[in-house]
């Protein structure tokens, strides 16, 4: 029975280091074939392989077998876009290395702490149990909160829910491994114990793995609205575009009748009632032509519409710009920057019943262009340092675009409010 049990504690360990190992390369590189059998039949064999080379209790021949069948594996399995498989190679033979490390510590740890709390585990097949068992708990830890962040090529910030969950679940994990070592002491023997360490285990890798995911869900939906969000915007602005376009269009389309009009109120002498009629088209054009503000065209026709927004909700608008270039700035950012901030402030200012102001300043700062834009408003509420947003279920969306946006351009963005203002100060590296 030790051996049967000794058998299952190393095809446990072979089992916990090389479901990482894959899922580290599926993370990181590309499938050679597209067949998923043959990579769980891969998985099984190498299980096997490795679990009767433990058995032998050979180091040299074990620590050989390893780092061959990881170098191959790594080789004739895997892909990558930039064709440099020695690299490829290295990173997971590190990886495996660093597991190796984690399992050691963990098997040091445990006694350490044994020894600590004075639990005295006599019977050898059950200790040897219990560090496999701890040691791949420390393993799966680690490599799902430090290793699989550092060595991911896109790296997706855990979320604090997600950090709270793997504290709990660890914590859990260690009493229980506590109380089944007490069970162990004065030479006690109980493989129904020990099994249950393996399914401790099994869970613990299992439930970090779906966790990890469900963050990774998270963010792409998340990233998925931002993108929505920004298509969004631009087909508002480019519709709104059309929109002048139109009725552009149909101004010019009676250019004529509005010209002889004009021409005969003159020859009637009927000068006064001419130049009215010339500024009702004046009025009705002057909306369609974009201001100059920045030399950027998009920006300046983004700010001459919502000019005539804050127009009609009786809101001050004051523009202040230095002499910067701003047509480095790729139009789908200065949509999403300036069309999101003002958005925002737009909204702010309405709220307010006093007077509602909204002034803009660009300027040079060293290597960088500064803007600031500040709004009347009344109290903000905050959470982390960030404004909080009323608007339900989407709120924050707008100002995660914003952020997106701006690190293009290794950028940042400050809030704050003061004297019954709200100010945001960005800055653009150029």
């Amino acid at each position: 029975m030790d051996t049967i049990l000794l058998s299952l504690c190393s095809a446990l360990s072979c089992f916990i280091i090389i479901s990482i190992f894959f899922q580290f390369m599926n993370e990181r590189y590309q499938r050679n074939f597209k067949s998923q059998y043959l990579y769980i039949v891969i998985k099984v064999a190498l299980i096997i392989f490795f679990t009767t080379i433990n058995m032998l209790s050979n180091a040299i021949l074990n620590l050989l077998s390893w780092i061959i069948m990881v170098g191959v594996c790594a080789f004739f399995l895997y892909f990558e876009d930039s064709g440099k498989p020695i690299r490829r190679i290295l990173e997971c033979e590190a990886l495996v290395l660093c597991l190796s490390v984690c399992e050691s510590l963990g098997v040091i740890l445990i006694q350490w702490i044994l020894q600590i709390i004075h639990i005295n585990v006599v019977d050898e097949v059950m200790l040897h149990c219990l560090e496999v068992a701890f040691s791949k708990i420390i393993l799966i830890f680690l490599y799902y909160i430090a290793f699989s962040r550092l060595m991911r090529k896109k790296n997706i910030p855990p979320s604090k829910t997600q950090y709270s969950v793997y504290t709990i679940v660890f914590v859990y994990s260690f009493i229980n491994m506590l109380l089944i070592a007490e069970s162990f002491m004065e030479g006690k023997t109980s493989y129904l114990w020990a099994v249950n360490m393996g399914c401790i285990v099994l869970a613990d890798l299992y439930l970090l793995y779906f966790i990890k995911m469900a963050n990774e869900k998270s963010f792409y939906e998340n990233e998925v609205k931002i993108l929505e969000q920004q298509a969004s915007l631009q087909y508002e602005y480019y519709l709104t575009q059309t929109e002048k376009y139109n009725a552009t269009i149909q101004i010019l389309h009676d250019v004529n009748k509005h010209i002889k009009a004009i021409e005969e109120l003159y020859l009637s002498n009927q000068g006064k009632m001419a130049t009215e009629y010339t500024k009702k088209i004046n009025d009705t054009l002057k909306p369609l032509i974009p201001v100059r503000y920045t030399g950027n065209p998009i920006l300046d026709i983004l700010l001459t519409d919502k000019y005539a927004i804050m127009k009609e909700k009786d809101i001050v608008f004051s523009v202040k710009i230095d002499n910067v270039d701003l047509k480095y700035i790729e139009s789908i950012d200065v949509t999403t920057i300036f069309g999101n901030l003002l958005d925002n402030s737009i909204e702010a200012a309405e709220k307010v019943n006093g007077s509602r102001i909204i002034l803009i300043k660009i300027s040079s700062y060293h290597q960088m262009i500064s803007v600031t834009i500040e709004n009347s408003s009344n109290c903000v509420k905050w959470k982390n340092g960030m404004p909080v947003s009323d608007k339900g279920k989407d709120r924050g969306i707008g100002i995660l675009n914003v952020r997106r946006s701006i690190e293009k351009y290794d950028g940042d963005i400050k809030f704050k409010w003061e004297d019954n203002k709200f100010i945001v100060q960005l800055f653009l590296n150029i």
